[in-house]
C-alpha cells in the first residue's frame, strides 16, 4: 500500500487478531494516525529497504546485499518481541536493523527521500533523469540539507548517524556520488523507478513532512521550489 491508502486499511486492521503489526514505509508523520485505530500495544513501526515498482502484474525490485528490515518500538526499547522478530526474519536471510528511535530514522529517512523524490519528478517534466539534470539534482541535495537543519531545529535526533556526514561533505562531490547512483541499475529501479512509480505518494509525503517541519525558522526555500516544480 501507498502512504495515502493507510486509513482505508486501518479500520480492517483494527479488527485483526494479531498482536503485533508493523507498519512498513516512509512515513514522517509517527504512529498517530496508526493510534487512532490499534493499540499502542500492538504497533511497531519499520522500514523495507528494497525498492521497486510494479510492471506488468511484475514486481521489478532492487536490493543490496541481504534485504533489510529497519525496525523499532515506539518507546526505542529493544524488548523481547524485537528480538524475536530478528530471530525470524534473520533466519530467513533477511537482515534485521533495530533502531533505538525509529520515528527519528524514518523522519530522517524522509528528509532525504522527499527532496530526490520531488527532483525526479522535476526533471520528468523535462524530459530528463535526476541523474542528468545537474541543476535540479543540486536542488535536491540543498533541499536535503535544509531538511536535516529543520529536524535539528527541533531536536529531532539524525537517524542513521551516518546521514550527518552529508551534512558538510561538499555538495559537488555528494552530487558526482548521487548522480552515478542514480545512473546505475539499482538506482533506476530503487530511486528513481519507485518514485516515478508513486507520484502520488511522494506528493503526500512531501507534505507531511513539511507539516512535521511547519513551525521551523530554519529556511526551506530549495524544498518549497521543488514541491512547485515538481507538483504544482
Amino acid at each position: 500500500m501507498q502512504r495515502q491508502q493507510v486509513s482505508q486499511i486501518l479500520p480492517i486492521l483494527k479488527e485483526n487478531i494479531s498482536p503485533i503489526i508493523i507498519f512498513t514505509g516512509n512515513n514522517p508523520s509517527g504512529a498517530a494516525e496508526y493510534l487512532n485505530c490499534i493499540e499502542k500495544s500492538r504497533i511497531l513501526l519499520g522500514f523495507g529497504g528494497p525498492g521497486g515498482y510494479r510492471e506488468d502484474h511484475k514486481i521489478i525490485a532492487a536490493y543490496v546485499d541481504d534485504a533489510i528490515l529497519y525496525v523499532g518500538e515506539l518507546d526505542g526499547k529493544k524488548s523481547d518481541r524485537l528480538k524475536n522478530i530478528e530471530h525470524v526474519f534473520t533466519n530467513s536471510g533477511i537482515k534485521v536493523d533495530i533502531s533505538e528511535d525509529i520515528d527519528a530514522w524514518l523522519k530522517t529517512h524522509m528528509a532525504f527521500i522527499s527532496p530526490l523524490a520531488m527532483g525526479s519528478e522535476a526533471a520528468k517534466k523535462q524530459n530528463k533523469t535526476l541523474g542528468t539534470d545537474i541543476e535540479i539534482a543540486k536542488l535536491a541535495l540543498q533541499g536535503f540539507r535544509e531538511n536535516v537543519k529543520a529536524l535539528k531545529e527541533l531536536s529531532i535526533p539524525i537517524l542513521p548517524k551516518k546521514f550527518k556526514l552529508l551534512t558538510w561533505i561538499p555538495l559537488s562531490i555528494i552530487r558526482k556520488k548521487l548522480v552515478k547512483l542514480i545512473n546505475s541499475e539499482f538506482g533506476r529501479i530503487a530511486l528513481s523507478g519507485h518514485a516515478n512509480a508513486a507520484k502520488y505518494e511522494m506528493k503526500r509525503l512531501s507534505e507531511d513532512f513539511f507539516e512535521v517541519v511547519k513551525d521551523v525558522k530554519t529556511d526551506m526555500s530549495s524544498n518549497q521550489k521543488l514541491y512547485k516544480l515538481s507538483f504544482a
